[in-house]
């Protein structure tokens, strides 16, 4: 588990740092207040164990709020300055920006490089094939997930081979009983998965988005045993039901198998589920004070005290 992390120089974080994190950590804060940029920064931190992960997941950080050219990778950097780094437990991620190159040192030594011409090729290209692992034993999830062909395939075969399938429909269930269960088809050389149902059965890709988001947390907080779930905007495509589900799935997955887990919402339906269910956790309070990120870390049983003030903010008045 990440017990503490400092970033200083990453996108509109200046410096950072945060200590004592818990279990489950949900983020909070206005629009701009540097929410996605933290959980952005952990990824990054995360996926520096091996240079071919670590390249997957800076591909990503650079397409999925949207690729508008070689600026998006100078806008990784606080300021327009030329490097930024990342540390946590006596390790420390730093990068540095050229005219021709983006470097990544680990604890000084160098970790990865790509020049800015192999990075305009891949952004360009929108590669929307997505696997998912579970050697790194860590995922990011954003909204553009939910729509990359090929994860829930594989996260279902992992999810399959690993006898999880069953109690994740049981969970589903609960906001939606009419789902029986899920076959891997072969289509057109491409093995799509399917979803099972009283009223037939449907192509993954067609069903709701709540209904994507909920299946494949159901997965993951059964496959990261041990691990760390990052999931920005929770909340988004969710009806209250399915909402409630999420959570309760969350939070049991992470007592059951150890999974620590960050979450961004702008959701106060969502915090107070959180704060109901959850025992073992933090509310990280962001703000943006006249440009500057200020950062407060509020134990799940104070946060509750403090409820009505954080919800006045999430609200935006």
């Amino acid at each position: 588990m990440i017990d503490s992390i400092r970033v200083e120089g990453f996108r509109g974080l200046k410096e950072l740092e945060l200590s004592s994190l818990r279990r489950i950590n949900v983020i909070v804060g206005r629009n701009n207040s540097g929410k996605s940029t933290l959980l952005e920064a952990l990824s990054l931190f995360l996926g520096s164990s091996d240079p071919g992960t670590f390249g997957n997941v800076l591909h990503e950080i650079l397409i999925w709020r949207g690729w508008y050219g070689i600026q998006t990778v100078d806008d990784l950097f606080y300021n327009g300055g030329d490097s930024f780094s990342i540390s946590s437990t006596g390790k420390t991620l730093e990068a540095l920006n050229s005219k021709h190159s983006l470097e990544f040192k680990l604890n000084g030594e160098p970790f990865y490089k790509i020049d800015r011409e192999s990075i305009r090729r891949l952004a360009s290209q929108a590669v929307l094939l997505a696997r998912f692992s579970p050697k790194e034993n860590f995922e990011f999830l954003t909204p553009l997930t939910f729509r990359r062909f090929g994860y829930a395939e594989s996260l279902y075969s992992y999810a399959y081979e690993r006898k999880v399938v069953k109690d994740s429909i049981k969970v589903l269930n609960e906001a939606y009983p009419e789902v029986e269960g899920f076959s891997p088809l072969l289509k057109e050389d491409n093995w799509v998965l399917y979803v099972e149902t009283k009223y037939g059965v449907y192509p993954y890709y067609l069903m709701g988005e709540g209904f994507k988001s909920a299946m494949i947390i159901s997965f993951l907080s059964s496959l990261l045993r041990d691990g760390v779930l990052l999931i920005d905007s929770a909340e988004a495509f969710h009806h209250p039901k399915s909402l409630k589900v999420m959570i309760q799935t969350l939070v049991r997955g992470s007592e059951k198998n150890n999974v620590q887990v960050f979450l961004t919402t702008h959701s106060l339906e969502l915090l107070d589920l959180m704060l109901e269910m959850g025992r073992d956790g933090f509310v990280i309070y962001m703000k943006n004070v006249e440009g500057r990120i200020e950062v407060e870390s509020i134990e799940f049983q104070r946060a509750s005290e403090l409820r009505e003030s954080i919800g006045v903010d999430l609200r935006g008045f």
